[in-house]
């Protein structure tokens, strides 16, 4: 019997972005919201916001905490924590 493990803090986070177009996400526990411009999911790292054009899930494996997206351009993503609501400033937001 295959039993997959719990995604946690030990499980790895990796971002894998190719062309601007096709991105990778390990370390994923959950997809919060996603429509063609952005997607917002929920990570062992916190939580990750992605804006682009024309995206799209090509896999979505919450069991072993992957999502593979494609698009016309991947154009920002950034990780929010606790304050950056508050704050969005170099350490905030991360472009692509």
């Amino acid at each position: 019997m295959n039993e997959s493990k719990p995604i946690n803090a030990q499980t790895p986070h990796d971002v894998s972005l190719k062309d601007r177009r096709r991105m990778s996400v390990s370390g994923v526990s959950e997809v919060i919201s996603f429509d063609e411009n952005g997607i917002h999911l929920r990570t062992v790292s916190g939580d990750l916001t992605i804006e682009g054009e024309g995206l799209h899930i090509g896999v979505l494996d919450t069991e072993r905490g992957i999502v593979t997206l494609e698009g016309e351009s991947v154009d920002g993503m950034w990780y929010l924590g606790e304050e950056s609501a508050k704050k969005r400033g170099f350490f905030g937001k991360w472009h692509v």
